[in-house]
């Protein structure tokens, strides 16, 4: 039995509730044998610490090195997590619970050698705080999704949300129909390395271990122009949707030098947009780059605006900032011939909106797949239906569940 078959037969299992899969028993196998050699730190002080520790004890014999509080580094302003963002999301009530009841390490026991450390991270919500670890070193990181998520409540679990993207869901049934596309896509996939990216990313959705995504990581700075991947001419119209405050406009300038026909990006969120502006200003090719205060989507509309920073998105729901979206097909007086998408959940939408653009120009493109649960394979096939000549590989650039790119490249 090949890689793709062995994980399809664990997919059809989920239809009939079988969540206790291979990957789900080599994860805890994994784990045990890491805490043979490795101390196990508990990062916070959250609810359930005390369950925890006996949780560790009772079912796989491990006694915890310690409890680090990472939150003191929050309120001291010093540390490594000092500015972390995941702190909005904190429930202090809980949090405190148990934090004048235990001995807690100190900040130079725990970032002493992260390699010989497993990080548990107990804490509600995350999206940052995986990264930020395996940045300092740490490479063994688990949480109570991925290691207790068959013993507290899963609507418990399913009850967090992040800013940043959908979160995985947990104990999922695939239908057949979604079985099929994953199979199919595998298969359209243009080499051995999209390939094996595709596969730790479905494992990811099974176990929610960041094993898997670790072993397929790519440099960051390859993000969107990876030189193994794409390749570009002095004559590229680029559209950058998802402008942010100019850093992929920055890598794209490096990768080529310089040379290039044509810039447009779109940024909706006013402080990036104002920020973006004093970048490019700055720049001697700013007579060719066109800025727009708006987001990307199928047709013009007026969103408002959640969330900051780089998680900024669009929604329905009535906030104090309102946003403009605009259709790319509408909006640009070039052919685009290289297009990148992240854009917070709407890259569905938006590429609906350059659907004329793409199935007659077949520009390049790089898009953000990771942020809806599906967008993995839905969206490299909606490409392929559009344009079948389109060869599609896959790399993923992060240590977590983000930052998973299809590119579309025009044989």
């Amino acid at each position: 039995m090949n890689l793709i078959d062995d994980l399809i037969e664990v997919l059809f299992d989920t239809q009939n509730n079988e969540f206790d899969n291979k990957y789900e028993k080599e994860k805890f196998e994994r784990f045990k044998s890491l805490s043979k050699t490795k101390k196990l730190v508990i990062f916070g002080t959250g609810y359930y610490l005390k369950s925890i520790e006996k949780y560790f004890k009772l079912n796989f014999d491990i006694d915890v090195h310690g409890i680090y509080d990472w939150l003191e580094e929050v309120e001291s302003k010093d540390g490594e997590f000092s500015n972390c963002e995941d702190y909005k999301y904190q429930n202090n009530l809980k949090y405190d619970k148990y934090r004048d009841k235990i001995k807690l390490i100190s900040k130079e026991d725990f970032y002493k050698n992260p390699k010989d450390t497993i990080v548990f991270i107990n804490t509600d919500m995350y999206p940052s705080i995986p990264r930020i670890l395996y940045n300092l070193g740490f490479m063994d990181i688990y949480t109570i999704r991925n290691l207790l998520k068959n013993i507290l409540p899963i609507d418990i679990l399913e009850k967090q949300k992040f800013d940043e993207y959908e979160l995985n869901k947990l104990n999922y049934s695939f239908t057949t129909p979604e079985i099929a596309n994953i199979m199919t896509l595998y298969n359209l996939l243009e080499d051995k390395k999209s390939k094996d990216v595709f596969l730790s990313i479905l494992k990811f959705k099974l176990t929610e271990d960041y094993y898997y995504t670790i072993s397929v990581k790519d440099e960051a700075k390859l993000q969107y122009i990876d030189n193994e991947v794409i390749h570009f001419s002095d004559d590229e119209v680029f559209l950058d949707c998802g402008g942010f405050i100019g850093d992929t406009i920055e890598s794209f300038l490096k990768v080529t030098n310089g040379r290039f026909k044509h810039i447009y990006s779109y940024e909706p969120e006013e402080n990036n947009f104002n920020r973006l502006n004093a970048y490019v200003s700055t720049l001697s090719q700013k007579d060719k780059i066109t800025t727009i205060n708006a987001g990307v989507y199928y047709k013009n509309k007026t969103f408002y605006l959640s969330g900051y920073s780089s998680a900024t998105t669009c929604t329905e729901n009535v906030t104090d900032r309102k946003a403009e979206v605009v259709s790319l097909d509408e909006s640009i007086k070039h052919i685009p011939t290289f297009i990148k998408m992240d854009i917070e959940s709407f890259e569905i939408q938006a590429l609906l909106g350059a659907s004329n653009s793409i199935m007659k120009h077949k520009p390049k493109l790089a898009i953000a797949v990771y942020h809806k649960f599906d967008d993995l394979w839905n969206i490299p096939l909606l490409l392929k239906q559009w344009v079948p000549e389109y060869k599609l590989i896959m790399r993923h650039y992060d240590s977590t569940q983000e930052e998973t790119i299809i590119y579309a490249i025009p044989k």
